[in-house]
């Protein structure tokens, strides 16, 4: 591919990712990013076929700055609080700047797991093996499990995650739908999230470390 169509691609790539996250992959229309681009439709249905390709391009794109990004973060030498804290704190602060990327995240986990997967693990930092056996020798054992690791990221990933991608039926439940409100809700969360994380690793630690109370 010529340096031409390199730049025309691109510059189609970097359209259609502000109308996405403007308009979302349903209310985005293939016209109205050909338009922006300055090129006509043919000319883009010759870069991408349809609006799934167009849109696969996109999250691409995004995942290969963000990833990456979380990545450095992660080092063997992490402990676990450090990685927990660098998740929230990232990923949390992310989506409130980028709010149709959580829709972007879930198109791809069920239309292309294999490709997403194949990519996060390709990233040097990220060995799913190592940090699961990282959380394992740190968590106490307050629960019968082979998968309390597996828990524990899946709790956080929720925690982070959900209040993104519900907003639209959230903030019409619990906010009348005020939008400000929400912003200021989503403001807060990473610091709650930290303080509550906090707050349960120390009512472990107290159970673990306490003496057992003595029978009178």
């Amino acid at each position: 591919m010529n340096a031409l169509k390199v730049e025309t691609k691109e510059k189609i790539i970097e359209v259609a990712h502000e109308v996405f996250l403007e308009k979302g992959l349903q209310g985005a229309r293939m016209q109205e990013i050909a338009d922006k681009a300055g090129i006509n439709k043919a000319l883009l249905h010759y870069y991408f076929r349809s609006k799934e390709s167009l849109f696969d391009a996109v999250f691409e794109k995004v995942i290969e700055e963000v990833i990456p990004e979380f990545s450095k973060k992660l080092q063997p030498s992490s402990k676990l609080e450090e990685v927990i804290r660098s998740f929230v704190e990232f990923y949390n602060n992310f989506f409130q700047e980028n709010p149709q990327f959580p829709q972007f995240f879930f198109h791809e986990i069920w239309q292309n797991p294999d490709k997403l997967a194949t990519f996060i693990k390709g990233q040097k930092n990220i060995k799913p093996d190592d940090i699961v056996n990282n959380i394992k020798k740190r968590l106490p054992p307050f629960y019968e499990s082979d998968y309390l690791p597996q828990h524990m990221i899946s709790n956080v990933m929720g925690m982070c995650l959900f209040p993104h991608i519900a907003r639209p039926l959230f903030q019409r439940i619990f906010f009348g739908n005020d939008e400000e409100k929400y912003d200021h809700f989503l403001s807060e969360r990473t610091d709650f999230l930290l303080t509550m994380l906090a707050g349960i690793e120390l009512e472990n630690k107290d159970q673990i470390t306490d003496e057992p109370e003595e029978d009178f």
